[in-house]
């Protein structure tokens, strides 16, 4: 496994986890803006880290996807 390649995972587990912390905090301050004593911060938090983490899935199925088409070009 050549460096680059844990380059790309770096990057993409980076971008994942950001993504993660950013959608979280965004779902927390739209539903603290919407009321701040009800459910909807937590609510909606827990809907932005899940939409951060099915975004951090495609995008790794996606890099490995693209490795095993340049694997499978290689062996033709």
């Amino acid at each position: 496994m050549k460096i680059g390649k844990y380059a790309k995972y770096y990057a993409i587990a980076t971008q994942g986890i950001v993504s993660m912390i950013v959608l979280l905090f965004i779902g927390f301050f739209i539903g603290k803006a919407i009321d701040k004593d009800s459910i909807w911060p937590g609510v909606l938090a827990a809907i932005g880290a899940i939409t951060g983490l099915i975004l951090f899935i495609i995008s790794l199925l996606k890099l490995l996807n693209e490795e095993d088409k340049k694997k499978d070009d290689t062996k033709v």
